[in-house]
C-alpha cells in the first residue's frame, strides 16, 4: 500500500522513484546504529541551529554517514 501511494506521488517517474526509495533506505540506516553513534547523531542535530525539521535531507544523510564512520 505504501509503495503504491509513493508511486502515485512521484507519478511513476523512474528517476524520482529511485531517488525517493534510495533516500528512504539510507534513512533506515539509523536503526542499525550502535547507541554511541546514535547519541552522537542526536547531539549533532541538537547543536545545529534551527529546527530539526528544517535539516535538508542531504545534510541529514551526511550526518548519518558521519555517525556510522565514528563507530
Amino acid at each position: 500500500m505504501i509503495g503504491t501511494h509513493l508511486d502515485s506521488l512521484v507519478a511513476n517517474d523512474d528517476g524520482v522513484r529511485h531517488d525517493l526509495f534510495s533516500a528512504a533506505r539510507q534513512l533506515q540506516r539509523i536503526y542499525a546504529l550502535p547507541l554511541h553513534s546514535l547519541f552522537q547523531l542526536i547531539d549533532s542535530l541538537e547543536r545545529r541551529p534551527g529546527a530539526i525539521e528544517d535539516v535538508p535531507l542531504g545534510q541529514l544523510l551526511a550526518m548519518i554517514g558521519n555517525a556510522e564512520v565514528a563507530r
